[in-house]
């Protein structure tokens, strides 16, 4: 398979808006030699920001993030797909997904040259497996 479809979580924290508060929060993270492969930071509310890091996979990663703020409570499940970017690649997962009867609660995707990768997160953790066997087949050699 050229595409990688794992599953993942998302974990999300939030932070004062104010400038400063994003680079405390990952000055956190990065004390504790954490790799994160997505980093998503937004405003919600006059003086308040989102904050959403993943993957978080080790015991250890888990407590570090702990001590920063973040909780499993506030983690959703979310499906990482990772590979060669082409045309319209995020209209056919959407597609397939939206065909297969599964909700998307959030849809995050990048390229860097000729490769992508993209978070989606969804409501329940059977969602995640029914949307992983989804792409799967829809990305298949």
């Amino acid at each position: 398979m050229r595409y990688r479809v794992t599953k993942e979580y998302v974990w999300f924290g939030t932070i004062p808006d104010h400038p400063g508060a994003l680079a405390e929060k990952l000055r956190a993270l990065s004390a504790g030699n954490l790799n994160l492969d997505l980093i998503l930071s937004r405003r919600e509310s006059p003086g308040r920001a989102a904050l959403f890091v993943s993957p978080l996979r080790t015991m250890e990663e888990l407590e570090i993030a702990a001590a920063a703020g973040f909780g499993k409570k506030d983690s959703f499940p979310t499906i990482r797909v990772a590979g060669p970017n082409t045309p319209g690649l995020g209209a056919r997962m959407a597609d397939a997904l939206a065909g297969a009867g599964i909700n998307v609660r959030a849809f995050t995707g990048a390229a860097l040259g000729d490769q992508h990768v993209t978070s989606i997160m969804f409501d329940s953790a059977a969602d995640v497996e029914r949307a992983k066997e989804t792409l799967e087949r829809l990305l298949a050699d």
